[in-house]
């Protein structure tokens, strides 16, 4: 019986995602896929939340968002 088990590879260690089976004498291959970006902590998904914060009136907000845009006129179709 074959069966996959996906973990991340750390110091000579294998962590595996999740429990795997008590199988008595099986062969493993260990096979590299890729090196593994940092999963955002839960901490940093919550930082995106919230309410907008300036101490600037809604009248320079929008004043401000007004003078940043630009009309490209070198663009031709």
């Amino acid at each position: 019986m074959q069966r996959a088990a996906y973990g991340t590879y750390i110091d000579g260690q294998v962590y595996f995602d999740e429990p795997t089976p008590k199988v008595d004498n099986a062969k493993v291959i260990v096979v590299f896929l890729e090196k593994e970006q940092k999963k955002p902590e839960l901490m940093d998904i919550f930082k995106l939340y919230g309410a907008w914060e300036d101490d600037r009136s809604a009248d320079e907000i929008i004043s401000q968002i007004h003078e940043s845009r630009t009309t490209r006129t070198d663009i031709q179709l």
